[in-house]
């Protein structure tokens, strides 16, 4: 993306400038210049960002599945950057998501925070979304939270084929076979399909474990694996990485 390019840019001629015996010399007109984006790509992010909120109101009062929004609090749409590179999926909202109507807060949300910073993005540059746009209902007497059914998948993937269509990233990371059975229709074995690229719609799909499974499971060598998978989004995204990210276990 176009700011975050610049502002390396910037900092860099600024370095330069302060370090150089004879300081180069970079007027204040010409750096507020650089700053200012392309009239084009505001228009484009401003009618992405117009069109996702056309879908959200559909979302909003979306009564589809009957029971889950009798039982939802509110909706989870999805949060981030309209034009986003990077697009993660998720399979549905928790109970902290659904009180709080925002996707991935929880302790797993957590983690997916720490991996999205230390891959050297925020989650206002990446786009975070779910399969499911309804926490799936539980009995009254139960807690935790369940994954969503085939059925309900099936009816709720459209919104998120339109944020994908909307949005456009540039690779997709399925986070679970949950949310790979829902972008690709069928269930694979998990250490069998992670790490490798697949394609969802002519997009590279990344497959790699859900955060909660690294919180239930605190091997470093299953840690190591998502941290290789992000590295090799990174390398498709064409970032650079340092050495300490490839030396980096969660």
């Amino acid at each position: 993306m176009l700011q975050p390019a610049l502002s390396l840019v910037l900092e860099a001629l600024k370095q330069i400038r302060d370090s150089q015996e004879k300081p180069l010399r970079v007027s204040r007109a010409t750096l507020s210049r650089l700053v200012e984006p392309r009239a084009g790509q505001v228009a484009d992010v401003a009618a992405k960002a117009a069109a996702l909120a056309q879908v959200r109101e559909r979302v909003c009062v979306c009564m589809k599945c009957p029971h889950l929004a009798r039982s939802r609090t509110q909706t989870v749409f999805g949060v981030g950057n309209p034009d986003a590179d990077l697009m993660f999926v998720g399979e549905a909202p928790g109970a902290d998501e659904d009180a709080r109507g925002e996707p991935f807060v929880g302790r797993a949300g957590q983690l997916l925070t720490r991996i999205i910073e230390t891959m050297g993005l925020s989650r206002d540059e990446v786009y975070i979304a779910n399969i499911l746009k309804c926490r799936p209902d539980m009995p009254k007497s139960a807690s935790g939270n369940r994954p969503p059914t085939p059925e309900e998948m099936s009816t709720c993937i459209g919104y998120l084929i339109a944020q994908i269509e909307i949005i456009q990233p540039r690779v997709v990371v399925a986070l679970g076979a949950t949310a790979v059975e829902g972008l690709l229709g069928a269930r694979g074995v998990m250490r069998e399909s992670r790490g490798k690229w697949h394609s969802y719609h002519d997009t590279p799909l990344m497959i790699t474990y859900h955060p909660s499974y690294l919180l239930r499971n605190q091997s470093p060598g299953e840690k190591r694996k998502v941290w290789e998978d992000m590295m090799a989004v990174l390398e498709k995204l064409d970032r650079p990485i340092s050495e300490r990210q490839r030396n980096y276990f969660l």
